[in-house]
């Protein structure tokens, strides 16, 4: 079997929801021991199933994903006891990941300048709303709120609709992976200083990062253009991909080149469309690569409307076999369960079974990036509420069966 990455790192996971945990599954996944940490009889929020149905016997599939891998113990951290058990627990870890309101850590007694004193080597991943500092520090904030407040939203869409949600939890998972980032650039200062430090991560920032492409031009020219929604088409590039409907499904197209697009326009009768003299265009110079580009985007949209017409009672397999005639790529927009079927995603091990002790055979995704020589795997799904209390307080910090049952009954754990 090859080694882990990171088989020697152990994580303390007393994140919940949806980014904290996606941070401490990516680290599990590469090798990482990370203990899961919840609250007795409670446990993480995200455990209360959204989805019931045949099998699933009270479980939530997304708490069993963002949290495969790990080791799950039940801990009070209101509790004294339970906080002086944390701190033991903190002294032979690496990583601590939470994503409570800032201040509530340091409310807990448990905050940066309590554990790195405790253990100067820790690493503490703060994921929150917006941060650790700035006027907004102690609001809270969901994946919705974030998509709204950071500019996302007023970028999505089409111009004469309303704003649109991206169509999953984009901003959780943003934060988990710049969780993770954080917490091996961490690692690696660690490697050469020895020394832990706090990693602060803002779901806001996150979410703005992936918008720079649009920050850097407007923050430059103020054109209103630069922020507004442009549905599918590539904002600021002349894009070749349009999206059209066959009788069973959506598609877009590629062209590689006006001939393409003129071959097109022959095959369903609109060559009358065309009104650009293509081999004028031709002679532009090649200097500006644009300029091609906007000549082929020009003989597209002028065979637009013709083309919308000629697919419309066509079968997604008609369309392809027409546009594969005139050298333009077919791309389908693909459903979920036809994804979850494509050779190219089975090939690279994207849906992986495990075992659950209550549902049994479970499929979740896998594992990414791919590594050569220390490839990460799942292996496990997300733990029962409190399933290795025994292994981590009599295995690891040495307590006996009797006196677990003692914190048990005093549900410090």
């Amino acid at each position: 079997m090859m080694e882990k990455a990171l088989k020697n790192i152990r994580v303390l996971d007393i994140a919940h929801w949806w980014a904290g945990p996606t941070t401490g599954m990516l680290l599990a996944d590469m090798g990482a021991e990370v203990i899961k940490v919840e609250r007795p009889g409670v446990g993480d929020e995200q455990r209360i199933p959204i989805i019931h149905g045949p099998g699933l016997k009270g479980e939530n599939l997304v708490f069993l994903f963002l949290n495969r891998n790990k080791k799950g113990i039940t801990l009070d951290l209101k509790n004294p006891r339970g906080r002086d058990i944390f701190i033991k627990l903190v002294e032979m870890s690496d990583i601590v990941i939470e994503n409570f309101t800032p201040g509530a850590m340091e409310r807990l007694g448990l905050g940066y300048q309590v554990l790195s004193e405790v253990n100067p080597r820790i690493i503490m991943v703060s994921i929150s709303g917006f941060g650790q500092y700035g006027p907004s520090r102690e609001r809270q904030a969901f994946d919705p709120v974030i998509q709204a407040m950071s500019g996302l939203m007023s970028v999505t869409g089409f111009p004469e609709h309303p704003p649109v949600r991206v169509g999953t939890p984009i901003v959780d998972y943003l934060g988990g992976l710049f969780g993770y980032c954080g917490a091996m650039t961490a690692l690696y200062w660690r490697e050469q200083t020895g020394e832990g430090q706090w990693v602060d991560v803002s779901l806001m920032d996150a979410t703005t990062f992936t918008l720079g492409d649009r920050i850097v031009r407007y923050a430059a020219l103020r054109e209103p253009e630069l922020i507004a929604r442009v549905g599918n088409e590539l904002p600021f590039v002349p894009a070749i991909t349009p999206y059209y409907f066959a009788k069973d499904g959506y598609f877009s197209l590629r062209a590689s080149g006006e001939a393409s697009i003129i071959k097109l326009a022959e095959i369903i009768g609109a060559l009358e469309s065309i009104s650009i003299d293509v081999e004028a265009g031709k002679g532009l110079s090649r200097h500006v690569i644009d300029q091609l580009t906007d000549l082929s985007q020009q003989l597209l949209e002028q065979i637009d409307a013709p083309l919308r017409e000629f697919l419309k009672d066509k079968t997604s397999d008609e369309a392809r076999e027409i546009l594969e005639r005139a050298g333009i790529e077919y791309i389908p927009v693909r459903t979920l369960d036809e994804v979850m079927e494509e050779p190219q995603f089975k090939a690279r091990d994207m849906l992986v079974e495990v075992e659950h002790p209550r549902i049994g055979k479970l499929k979740i995704p896998g594992v990414v990036p791919k590594l050569s020589k220390t490839p990460g795997r799942v292996e496990t799904p997300g733990p029962l509420l409190g399933q290795h209390n025994e292994e981590i307080y009599c295995g690891l910090l040495g307590y006996t069966k009797e006196e677990l049952a003692k914190l048990e009954e005093e549900r410090v754990i």
